[in-house]
């Protein structure tokens, strides 16, 4: 690995972008994303991926721009070039098919990954923002992991982390991610929360200059188990997390029924959320609309965010995605990295 290189405060960032699964949205959002003048006025973006699916896309999506393969990630400083590309992968992108998971697709999508981490890691970026990849393409590549979130933990070696949500109303912490609702309460533990807290806490704390942070916390049931009538979750597993967390001198609060907690007399009282899984915390924040949020996986020894959609197969390649997301990802990931430095 290489030593981690050392940049003046006041330099623009370089952010290091993947450029998602071939097959979907990904190429498409990522050349409008980092051709944006506001992007480009504060950070220099670098594509990480497939010089020519990113070629291919440029010339199908955008007008009279230039793609540069750059050997060097410091070379995007001096580049003139419209989008600059390191190229993560030698598999050939001409058996791709448009809108269609296949292990090419997936493990071409995961390359980028690989790649992007260890620049990351390594200090040559400063921050790391991912397309959307395919969960179905990670597993037909091989990969077992649920998402992006457990890949980069696993390749991070990240003991907690949490996928965070942000918007400008709230920021929202998941307990479990990608489970099916079976799956949710077999998987919730005291432990498991008690992490999920702490990780919030420190994340809240490095990332947003909130000294003491107060986290409302989801019950899982209907009005919260009614004292265990609908489920003992909340007597069993919650609530003795919550109370552990206060004795760490973390500002938590619940479990509070998740169908009032996201009601404006009490989400004003919190300045995040922990939701105790996927559809819980999503569904409120995505009421806003796609692309209006930001998820940032906290916990790790990097900065990563990733806009708040998928891979949208369904309209791959027709030129219709909006880069919103993307750029909305590539912006917060700029402002932590300002918050960071102004801590060194």
């Amino acid at each position: 690995m290489i030593k981690n290189q050392k940049r003046e405060k006041s330099s623009k960032p370089i952010i290091g972008i993947t450029m998602g699964d071939p097959a979907g949205i990904g190429p498409e959002v990522v050349v409008k994303a980092v051709t944006d003048r506001e992007v480009r006025e504060i950070c220099h973006p670098l594509v990480i991926g497939s010089e020519q699916v990113i070629l291919t896309a440029a010339k199908r999506f955008l007008r009279k721009t230039n793609v540069r393969k750059l050997v060097w990630v410091e070379e995007v400083k001096k580049s003139t070039a419209d989008i600059n590309v390191i190229v993560s992968s030698s598999l050939d992108p001409s058996k791709l098919k448009m809108g269609k998971i296949t292990p090419l697709s997936g493990k071409m999508a995961a390359d980028s990954v690989f790649c992007a981490a260890q620049f990351a890691l390594s200090g040559q970026t400063d921050a790391l923002v991912t397309a959307p990849l395919s969960k179905k393409g990670l597993h037909l590549a091989g990969y077992d992991f649920p998402g992006h979130t457990e890949l980069l933990a696993y390749l991070t070696a990240a003991e907690r982390y949490a996928m965070m949500f942000v918007s400008d109303e709230c920021k929202i912490v998941l307990v479990t991610t990608h489970l099916s609702l079976a799956e949710v309460s077999p998987h919730l533990s005291k432990k498991l929360i008690l992490k999920k807290l702490m990780v919030t806490h420190e994340a809240m704390q490095r990332y947003f200059g909130i000294k003491k942070p107060e986290i409302g916390v989801c019950a899982l049931n209907p009005h919260g188990g009614e004292e265990g009538i609908f489920g003992n979750e909340e007597r069993k597993y919650i609530l003795p997390a919550v109370k552990s967390a206060n004795r760490l001198g973390i500002k938590a609060q619940g479990p509070f029924p998740a169908d009032t907690i996201y009601s404006p007399r009490l989400v004003k009282n919190f300045d995040c959320i922990l939701a105790m899984y996927h559809d819980q915390g999503l569904i409120p924040l995505k009421m806003k609309g796609l692309g209006e949020a930001v998820n940032l996986t906290i916990g790790l020894p990097i900065i990563r965010t990733s806009p708040d959609f998928g891979t949208a197969l369904d309209i791959a390649g027709k030129g219709v995605a909006d880069p919103r997301g993307m750029i909305n990802a590539i912006l917060l990931a700029v402002k932590l990295i300002g918050k960071v430095r102004s801590q060194i």
